[in-house]
C-alpha cells in the first residue's frame, strides 16, 4: 500500500514545484500551503480532486515520533457538500516535499467536513474555486 500511495502521489504531483500557487490564508501559523490549482480534475458531479502541498516552517514529528517538514497530499472535495477525503498523503523529512519520504497514508472512504477558517476550508476554496458564505472578512 505504502508503494501504491508514493506512486499514485508522484503521477499527480509530478513537476508540482513549478506548478504550485501559495494560497493567501492558511490559517495556522507556521504552514505554508501551495496547491496545484492547475491540475484540478472533476471525478463526478460537483466533485473534484487536486494535490497540495505542506510546508512546515519548523520541523513536525509524526505519533511515532519521526521528523518531517512537509506533506504532500491528492485529496478528493465534494464542492456542495462541503467535505473531503484524502486520496494519498506522503509525508517527507524535508521542505517543499523533498528528502526522504518519511511515512505515507492511503485512500480514506470517510468524508470529513470542511469547518469554516481552517487549512482545509482555504484548501476547499482553492479546489473549488469558491468562497464559503460562511467566510467573513
Amino acid at each position: 500500500m505504502k508503494k501504491l500511495t508514493i506512486l499514485i502521489l508522484s503521477l499527480m504531483c509530478s513537476n508540482v514545484m513549478a506548478a504550485l500557487t501559495q494560497l493567501e490564508d492558511s490559517h495556522e501559523v507556521g504552514i505554508t500551503a501551495y496547491a496545484n490549482k492547475g491540475k484540478i480534475r472533476s471525478v463526478g458531479l460537483n466533485k473534484v480532486t487536486m494535490s497540495h502541498l505542506l510546508d512546515f516552517k519548523n520541523k513536525q514529528k509524526t505519533s511515532s515520533g519521526l521528523t518531517y517538514q512537509s506533506i504532500k497530499q491528492v485529496v478528493e472535495y465534494d464542492c456542495d457538500e462541503e467535505h473531503f477525503r484524502s486520496h494519498a498523503t506522503a509525508i517527507f523529512a524535508g521542505p517543499m516535499g523533498s528528502g526522504k519520504v518519511v511515512t505515507s497514508i492511503g485512500y480514506s472512504k470517510q468524508w470529513q467536513p470542511i469547518e469554516s477558517n481552517t487549512l482545509e476550508a482555504t484548501l476547499w476554496e482553492a479546489a473549488c474555486n469558491k468562497q464559503r458564505v460562511t467566510k467573513h472578512d
